[in-house]
């Protein structure tokens, strides 16, 4: 661990593993959108294009 890393939100996390855990407990459309365009790890753009994707699909759910 970075000492910066104590400043920073955990999707910013110098680790990617940190970074993946943060992402899956994101809410955030836009921020997911950001993390998919400009993370430099592959394994976490891919966990947040799956979470995005999981968020996008709750909320077409009809609920009766």
């Amino acid at each position: 661990m970075k000492f910066q890393d104590i400043f920073v939100p955990r999707w910013q996390n110098s680790n990617p593993e940190t970074r993946i855990k943060a992402v899956m407990r994101l809410n955030d459309k836009k921020l997911l959108s950001q993390i998919v365009e400009m993370d430099e790890d592959d394994r976490v753009r891919s966990t947040a294009r799956e979470k995005l994707a999981e968020l996008k699909a709750e909320g077409k759910k009809v609920t009766a």
